[in-house]
């Protein structure tokens, strides 16, 4: 019940469906049977698909089971893996709950040994399957599939080999689940409220000319509204672009993702040349780095009580400093899935209503982030349903012995791999809404 009415008041969840739910029985079965190690790998798109995956196997899952008249040996659950940073910005509510259901911290930029033998020994002998998001972090868009890491691969042939260390025969298998919201156009007069917000606070002028509620066609109104979500993140691009170049630039990228890129790439030169930072590896790399950072200063290690007055007063300065440098990583953290070609449609028909939603979500999160904000002040404005698709399953045990022979290789290969299952999954979701 508790659940129930988390998803219910908490999420805007009215539903959690899955696709082809058998995948997922028959995984967890042979995990529940002892046959085979299990990773959930999940897509994060939204921000809150722990909780989401946490009520649909408590909830859905033992539903699907009754009804396919399997049912499962205990409640279903499982262990997640979590940037060590979220307990940090979440408060003290998911501080305290993390460790008691077993959730499991891991660093981006640091090696952190204990954390990952925690990990590798729950996944070798836990009495959960372990979850995870490849994406590393919240993606902010459904629809397209971003970078993956490749800590899912390697945590699988790590198991792989644990498993052979310890004489055991069990397989090592990595199961996709891909994550959509599907939302009812009926709430039009809602999101366009939303954007109507956005357009304000960014001092957008209103086309008087455009749909609005008396038009009855709802193909004229996603179409009017994605043509505002355009200006508007026109509008954001250049006030930014204000911001951080002011007048001082020689000349200015052609074409919007390129003026964006300008962008990040500055946002990250500030947030490095004030900690201190080398920039290497790509931008998310860096912004892992420089998040580290500014966390280790915002909460240092070190006991404060130890130091002079004026000590103490230098380790404050230095955690400010901290927190108004990660407002630039919190800016890029965004901007780099925002790509421009999000709305636009190959025959130049009006974008889907959820597409539109997370664009009018992304550019008031944008305007949030450029004053200081980050994603917890992301909108969730409207009711949804979720739609979990369960890809097919990765026998990763099975491909160890190429990872002897070629470990990067291997690596990279079940990466794809699992990008590949995520897209063909993302894809049924969208022939499904369009049929």
């Amino acid at each position: 019940m508790a659940g129930s009415a988390y998803a219910r008041f908490g999420l805007k969840l009215d539903n959690i469906e899955f696709r082809h739910p058998e995948r997922l029985l028959d995984a967890w079965h042979d995990f529940e049977d002892g046959k085979s190690r299990l990773i959930l790998a999940f897509r994060h798109p939204y921000g809150d698909e722990p909780q989401l995956i946490t009520l649909a196997l408590g909830l859905g899952l033992s539903r699907e089971a009754r009804l396919a008249g399997r049912a499962l040996r205990r409640p279903a659950h499982a262990l997640f893996i979590h940037g060590y940073e979220v307990p940090l910005w979440s408060g003290p509510l998911v501080r305290w709950l993390l460790p008691r259901v077993g959730a499991m911290p891991v660093y981006h930029a640091r090696l952190d040994k204990a954390g990952l033998e925690r990990i590798r020994s729950a996944l070798l002998g836990g009495a959960y399957p372990l979850a995870l998001a490849p994406e590393g972090q919240a993606s902010y868009r459904s629809e397209t599939l971003p970078r993956l890491e490749q800590g899912t691969a390697r945590l699988a042939f790590w198991c792989a080999a644990d498993l052979e260390k310890a004489g055991r025969g069990e397989g090592v298998a990595v199961l996709p689940i891909s994550v959509n919201y599907l939302y009812d156009e009926g709430d039009m007069d809602e999101l366009e409220d939303l954007v109507g917000m956005v357009e304000a606070d960014c001092g957008c002028p209103r086309d008087a000319s455009g749909a609005g509620p008396c038009c009855v066609d709802g193909e004229e109104r996603r179409r009017s509204l994605a043509a505002r979500l355009v200006s508007l993140d026109e509008s954001l691009v250049a006030q930014a672009e204000r911001y951080y170049f002011g007048g001082g630039r020689a000349s200015q990228p052609s074409g919007r993702d390129a003026r964006l890129a300008a962008l990040m790439e500055e946002a990250l030169r500030r947030a490095e040349a004030v900690l201190g930072l080398k920039a290497e590896g790509d931008l998310i790399s860096r912004v892992y780095a420089i998040r580290q950072e500014g966390w280790d200063r915002i909460y240092p290690e070190t006991d404060k009580s130890a130091l002079s007055p004026l000590g103490r007063r230098l380790e404050d300065r230095r955690a400010g400093e901290a927190w108004y440098v990660m407002r630039h990583m919190e800016f890029v953290d965004l901007c780099y899935y925002l790509d421009s070609g999000y709305l636009a449609t190959e025959d130049g028909s009006a974008p889907d209503f959820g597409r539109l939603v997370e664009a009018a979500y992304s550019a008031a999160d944008l305007a949030s982030r450029l004053s200081g904000g980050n994603i917890t002040h992301r909108p969730n404005a409207l009711r949804h349903r979720a739609i979990l698709t369960v890809g097919r399953r990765l026998e990763l045990g099975s491909r160890y012995a190429e990872f002897q022979t070629d470990r990067k290789g291997s690596v990279e290969a079940a990466t794809r791999d699992l990008g590949l299952e995520f897209e063909n999954c993302i894809q049924e979701y969208i022939d499904e809404r369009r049929a």
